[in-house]
């Protein structure tokens, strides 16, 4: 690894994903979930529940669209967020991973970092209800195919039309998540099965601070 003064210097993207940390210690039982605001080869700006002192050692894993990195850390600056109600943001410095980790970290940076500057979208699936906002009738009954901080792609069982705004119900293991959102594109006629759900890409309401943390957790967890 890079010394500390080379780690500032590393480009920053504003990758944001789920991740778990806990201790380094081998009796810390402790776990903390959160997600970046950016990430780049010599560590990651996270957003946490509570304040971690500085100094403090860590096990990081990270969750890609192609699996978890894991890493050896410790924090080196911490700060409150500008918004109530929001995580406390913690600067964390990588101080060993394994050369495999860091190529998978690199291969990320380059594919992600400069066309996607956001929420990564990460293959997931959770049952979904959905109602129209503001509007009476059953709901639809679907399933996510992937999802990310930002939004998720639906598999929906008609089409809703882009501009319709949604509220949803996502149904994880550990509790139903709330969420309002907008649909923004539909997949083709074109591109559809006859009999199949089709493929709707939303983008959330932003998030409030508690169901960013609950979707964190769902997210995070190794299968």
């Amino acid at each position: 690894m890079r010394d500390r003064s080379e780690r500032r210097q590393s480009r920053r993207y504003p990758i944001q994903v789920p991740l778990q940390l806990s201790p380094k210690a081998p009796t810390g039982k402790a776990m903390w979930v959160g997600w970046t605001r950016h990430l780049s080869e010599g560590g990651a700006g996270v957003e946490l529940p509570l304040r971690l002192p500085a100094h403090t050692p860590l096990q990081v894993h990270l969750r890609t669209d192609r699996g978890f990195i894991e890493a050896e850390a410790e924090v080196v600056w911490t700060k409150e967020s500008l918004l109530p109600g929001e995580g406390i943001l913690h600067g964390v410095a990588f101080t060993h991973i394994a050369l495999d980790q860091l190529q998978a970290l690199w291969n990320l940076l380059v594919s992600k970092g400069l066309f996607r500057p956001a929420g990564l979208r990460l293959p997931f699936e959770l049952a979904v209800t959905c109602r129209l906002k503001g509007q009476s009738g059953p709901p639809l009954q679907g399933q996510t195919r992937d999802i990310s901080r930002g939004g998720a792609l639906l598999r929906l069982p008609q089409v809703v039309p882009p501009g319709t705004a949604l509220e949803l119900t996502l149904h994880t293991r550990i509790d139903s998540l709330t969420a309002e959102g907008t649909v923004i594109w539909v997949a083709p006629p074109e591109g559809r099965t006859l009999g199949e759900p089709i493929l709707h890409g939303l983008r959330f309401t932003p998030l409030g601070w508690a169901s960013s943390l609950l979707l964190a957790f769902v997210l995070a967890e190794p299968s």
